[in-house]
């Protein structure tokens, strides 16, 4: 648990880490009936996020809580990006990269680790997140998306134990894709994790490949 205050000193009692920021402190008072916590004073969730990132201090745990954070719907990229413009710079390095990624589309720790291993590894421009929209609606959204390739990269977060369901889902909006034209490869965490560099020139060649098909040199 992560207490804010505007007095005295950090400091850590037990499993509970107290900060010390600087005032004003907006907070606003939860209900009575509160489950979790009634009639506690609380900051906002992306204040929240943005102390509990600066305590972290890591790049993939801060990836984590920002990218589910935004992906939920908690709060968004704005709300974050103004949080930290008052934030100190000291421990905020993982935190603005993470921020980084979100605003430029990745919504998993996986897929800001792939965008920037894709950046690195200097393949074509691509995007994140992209609604695929045929015949006037959304059939998919593409993880990773060539546009002028029609090509998706997927990345399947759940490598192990999908229901029938998801893996139903997975190849349901697969079949969509390839019907409309869109070359479609999948990718597990791991193998992004794993493959560092060599994973992306993997990616690379089936891009060439997929360049050739088209016609595009």
């Amino acid at each position: 648990m992560l207490v804010l205050t505007t007095r005295g000193g950090s400091r850590r009692a037990g499993h509970v880490w107290i900060r010390k920021v600087a005032a004003p402190l907006p907070v606003r008072v939860t209900a009575a009936d509160d489950p979790v916590l009634p009639l506690a004073r609380v900051v906002s969730l992306a204040r929240a996020v943005v102390d509990t990132a600066l305590l972290h201090g890591r790049t993939r745990p801060v990836r984590a809580l920002v990218t589910t954070a935004v992906q939920r719907e908690l709060c968004s990229v704005e709300e974050l990006t103004a949080q930290l413009r008052c934030a100190p710079r000291r421990h905020s390095a993982a935190l603005r990269r993470a921020l980084a990624d979100a605003a430029a589309g990745a919504r998993s720790v996986a897929e800001a680790e792939a965008a920037e291993l894709l950046r690195i590894g200097g393949v074509p421009t691509f995007e994140l997140n992209v609604p695929i929209v045929h015949a006037g609606r959304v059939i998919a959204v593409a993880d990773v998306l060539w546009r002028k390739l029609r090509a998706v990269l997927e990345i399947d977060s759940r490598e192990y134990h999908l229901s029938e369901a998801q893996r139903k889902a997975t190849m349901a909006r697969h079949n969509k894709l390839t019907n409309v034209g869109y070359a479609v490869t999948h990718c597990p965490p791991s193998a992004i994790r794993d493959g560092g560099l060599a994973w992306v020139a993997e990616v690379d060649d089936w891009l060439r490949a997929r360049a050739i098909g088209l016609g595009r040199p």
